[in-house]
């Protein structure tokens, strides 16, 4: 005897393995053993520039680093006033991003959009401007940019592609001269 299984049980059994299949992939982020934000955490203070090793095989601090780019990040911790991010970007294919704890991308700008090999970056809280923080206006405002971040902590991460292994030694020296730290006018 053939047994039926009505229609209606079929599409009711896909729609519950859907919703199963979502709400797996949604929380799987938030049960990863360490984010990002995490591990970046053990390798140095908040509001400090660190320069990552170079990628090697077996070797990576974070997952799908390239051998090709130099990187370096600050962890920034806006609950004592904001993060000053100084930088001299070393050719066009620099990128520098500011994220969430969580990974969410809130800011970027490449090398190639900007017209200055400086830069000077002022992270503040979206609640406050740089004056409500109790510091001065910047020096001169044409020259600073100044994002409002959504979170008060996050990573501000500086990738520096190398154009040829002949530019890594330009590179690691520009990624050391970058600088995080809380903002001061003199800064």
């Amino acid at each position: 005897m053939r047994v039926r299984i009505p229609g209606l049980y079929i599409v009711l059994g896909l729609v519950l393995a859907g919703l199963i299949h979502i709400v797996a992939v949604l929380t799987l982020p938030m049960l990863a053993p360490k984010s990002a934000h995490a591990r970046l955490a053990t390798l140095g203070p908040a509001n400090a520039m660190i320069e990552l090793p170079a990628a090697a095989p077996g070797r990576q601090i974070m997952p799908l680093m390239a051998p090709d780019v130099r990187y370096a990040f600050c962890r920034f911790d806006l609950t004592n006033g904001p993060v000053r991010l100084k930088a001299t970007v070393a050719d066009e294919l620099w990128l520098i991003a500011l994220y969430t704890p969580e990974g969410e991308n809130f800011y970027s700008v490449a090398g190639a959009d900007m017209k200055r090999a400086e830069i000077d970056l002022v992270i503040a809280a979206a609640d406050q401007t740089v004056e409500e923080a109790g510091v001065d206006a910047p020096e001169s405002s044409d020259d600073v940019i100044v994002v409002n971040s959504p979170v008060t902590e996050g990573i501000a991460l500086i990738r520096a592609p190398l154009a040829g292994p002949s530019r890594a030694t330009g590179a690691e020296r520009a990624l050391r001269s970058t600088s995080c730290g809380p903002y001061t006018k003199s800064g």
